[in-house]
């Protein structure tokens, strides 16, 4: 299963936000659709991805988990019945002599072996590594008795992943064991796996393949928090938890205290001194770049430093960590594996177990427990090595690897079922767990059903895990369209999008049983007529008039529809191309929100936006004014900003350093500081020699922006904490405008400057617009 890896240090896709709660003590989180690559965005305008930064998003995560006890999570996670350990259905049979052999040499490295007086345990393992295989082979056995390989098509085995990566993200993430169908291995009916990996290393895996993750260590249960009297000495059984607790009651918020988050790919690292071959990698544009290629032993090496560090730390600093790494593994695989609604892991310290669940709205674990007494444990074992966690996805046919070409199959909202294949994938979100984590994908349907209006030509699809409760991107555009029907105004259809169909699946399971605790999240499919990017405009003229498309269908939207748009981007401005003429669409209503509404705010009432481009206003968690629709406009000047000053030519990235290179990777604090630098100090503009043209528009908006912030009054009585944007006028103006920045920034001025470019005028699609406004 050897495959060129995307993990490659050349791919490099953004870190993006999705919706969901911000917490006092976690990293600065706003509201934000995808930043794609092809789909929607002008061209790949990502910054590297950072670890700590991510492993922020990722404590912020963890830190709300819930903990259930192993029977709350037999029944409620995985769907056995109440009290299945005492069900004869459900009673375990009598182990063979192929499990009672793999459990023995498990304990054997895991704890030793009790010899002489007082039975005290040696022989060992003296590294965690020697735990892998003797461990997989434990799981495997338990699975069917045997350790044989069967044709069952939901087969599955585990193998050890490391010191490889798994493939398929930029971070280099490798949990110790993973499952995967046994089928992708070709073997033949009864080979025995033990054998088979024994002899074999499974390489080539990518998250898609991976089913469930096994990350091992060897503190005597340390790491997974086993009681001192629980541990392997005893073989009393851990209590389970008879009700559900969360974690974060408990754990400490102090980053200094003992839950201090360590990074597994930050920690202390010293690269083996062989020098790595290079390979050179040939860009758009006509640039090159070198890299090197990462061998075997820099991984083994790097495993190695890895677990000497965690030898140093506490076991409470090495319970969070552990957290942390899990949750790096879970995000991986919904992030870059098939599409998922969750993901699901095991930490194994020794005897001590713990299960882990992942879904878009909380974190689970369960109770810890030891594998040498509970029976309900063991059960948890064994559906994990059963369970079918991918949806929607064609089992048969696997052998492509990867989520281009996997076939899936939705029932559609006139009730047939559509087949489609996945051609290209578009955009994944990264970064976090929890939330909308969209997947945008292009897609040809296959069905053969006749008349089908999902048939003609390639269609895009993003599927997504919103919250129950916010209105779809669906709603939205059937209200414009709707709109532009009834009152003649049908120039805006060329700049709308068109929804070719939408399909909502529920899930309430959990939110049953957490309630409040549990924010329900549905997974919408979304099938939508494929668009063009900005990357795809011949030139500067074609640019302009896009953008000023853009200004006139959100204006229209907002006076005429009451739809404020929240989430401008550089991947939510698209272009249709009629006659050859361009047409600019204003894409992505998922944050939308009636303008009648907006007092109520969307999902927990957060600020929305795409950071890069959005205004200083909301990237404050000071200011309390809402989301105005001049902050929309504010972020169609750094569209136009970043476009200018980040490419050579459309498509072409500008030679590194590239400008504003912090908005992408930044927090909110950083990048609003960032912001206010360049407003405030009025630096000289790095265009680009291809827009140069665009240094009148953006000059003449920057200057606005510099003007109406600096008049305005500070935001509360604490400006002073913000340093930005605020001068010694009182908190109160009643004459000063906040909706427009004194006037500054206004639909009415964006027009005076957008209505023409080179001094030629632009086509203006909308007269009826307020001129007041």
């Amino acid at each position: 299963m050897e495959r060129i890896p995307e993990n490659h240090p050349s791919y490099s896709p953004q870190v993006s936000q999705t919706p969901k709660k911000k917490k006092t003590d976690g990293p600065d989180v706003v509201q934000s659709t995808p930043q794609s690559n092809r789909y929607c965005a002008h061209a790949q305008d990502e910054a590297a991805q950072i670890a700590d930064v991510l492993n922020k998003f990722l404590e912020d995560d963890v830190s709300d988990r819930v903990v259930f006890s192993l029977d709350e999570f037999a029944t409620i996670i995985l769907g056995l019945p109440p009290r299945c350990d005492v069900q004869e259905e459900f009673s375990l049979e009598p182990e063979s002599e192929a499990v009672k052999d793999a459990f023995e040499a498990y304990l054997k490295v895991a704890i030793g072996v009790a010899e002489g007086e007082g039975n005290k345990r040696t022989g060992a393992a003296t590294h965690e590594k020697e735990l892998y295989q003797p461990l997989a082979n434990l799981l495997n056995t338990l699975r069917d008795g045997t350790g044989c390989a069967g044709k069952d098509i939901d087969e599955k085995i585990l193998y050890v992943q490391d010191p490889r990566p798994v493939l398929g993200s930029l971070l280099e993430r490798k949990p110790d064991l993973g499952a995967i169908y046994t089928q992708l291995l070709g073997l033949a009916e009864n080979v025995k796996l033990s054998e088979y990996l024994s002899k074999k290393k499974i390489t080539g895996v990518f998250w898609g393949l991976l089913l469930f993750f096994v990350e091992v260590k060897h503190r005597n249960g340390k790491f997974v928090g086993l009681d001192k009297e629980a541990r392997v000495s005893s073989s009393s059984h851990i209590p389970s938890s008879s009700r559900i607790q969360s974690a974060s009651r408990t754990q400490s918020k102090n980053p200094s205290s003992t839950d201090t988050l360590l990074n597994s790919n930050a920690l202390p690292f010293v690269s083996t001194a062989e020098e790595r071959p290079r390979v050179t990698i040939h860009q758009r544009g006509g640039k090159e770049k070198t890299v090197e290629i990462m061998t075997l032993q820099y991984y083994a090496q790097r495993a190695e430093d890895e677990l000497k560090a965690e030898q140093e730390v506490t076991p409470t600093q090495g319970q969070h960590h552990t957290r942390i790494q899990c949750a790096s593994h879970a995000k991986e695989i919904p992030s870059n594996g098939f599409i998922r609604n969750h993901a699901m892991g095991i930490v194994a310290d020794d005897c001590g177990f713990r299960f882990q669940y992942y879904d878009r709205s909380k974190v689970i674990q369960a109770s810890i427990f030891c594998r040498t007494s509970s029976i309900t444990g063991n059960l948890v074992f064994l559906t994990l090595t059963t369970k079918n966690f991918i949806l929607c996805l064609d089992l048969a046919d696997l052998g492509h690897k990867s989520l281009v070409q996997a076939t899936y199959s939705f029932t559609g909202s006139d009730g047939f079922i559509r087949t489609v294949i996945i051609e290209n994938v578009l955009y994944r979100a990264e970064g976090i767990i929890i939330g909308r984590c969209s997947v945008v994908v292009e897609v040809r349907c296959v069905c053969t059903l006749p008349g089908c209006h999902w048939h003609g030509g390639n269609k895009i699809m993003k599927i997504s895990f919103p919250s129950r409760t916010r209105t779809s991107e669906e709603v939205f555009i059937w209200k414009a369209r709707a709109k532009a029907e009834t009152s003649g105004d049908h120039w805006a259809f060329n700049h709308l999008p068109n929804i070719i169909d939408s399909i909502t699946i529920t899930y309430v399971r959990l939110k049953a049983h957490l309630k409040e605790k549990y924010e329900e999240r549905v997974m919408r499919v979304t099938i939508l007529e494929k668009l063009h990017p900005l990357s795809e405009l011949r030139n500067l003229r074609e640019f302009a008039q896009v953008f000023y498309d853009i200004w006139q269908i959100h204006q229209w939207s907002y006076e005429c529809v009451g739809i404020l748009h929240r989430d401008l981007s550089i991947g939510n401005i698209m272009f249709r191309r009629i006659d050859g003429k361009v047409y600019g669409v204003l894409n992505d209503f998922d944050l939308s929100s009636f303008v009648r509404d907006m007092d109520k705010g969307p999902s927990f009432n957060e600020r929305t936006g795409t950071r890069p481009f959005m205004s200083p206003d909301l990237l404050t968690p000071l200011w309390k004014r809402g989301h105005l629709y001049r902050h929309d406009l504010e972020s169609l000047f750094f569209i136009v900003l970043c476009l200018a000053c980040r490419y050579e030519e459309p498509g072409v990235p500008a030679a590194e350093p590239r400008a504003f290179t912090d908005w992408f990777s930044g927090t909110d604090d950083q990048v609003r500081k960032d912001k206010k630098s360049f407003i405030d100090e009025l630096p000289q503009l790095p265009i680009q020699p291809y827009f140069v043209d665009f240094t009148h528009w953006l000059a003449v908006i920057r200057n606005w922006l510099y003007r109406g912030y600096k008049e305005r009054p500070g935001l509360q009585s604490v400006a002073d904490d913000l340093g930005e944007f605020s001068n010694d006028a009182p908190v109160f103006d009643p004459h000063y405008d906040w909706g427009t920045l004194n006037g500054y920034v206004s639909y009415a001025k964006f027009r005076k400057i957008m209505s023409s470019f080179q001094n030629i005028p632009l086509e203006t699609r909308w007269s009826g617009y307020n001129r007041d406004h």
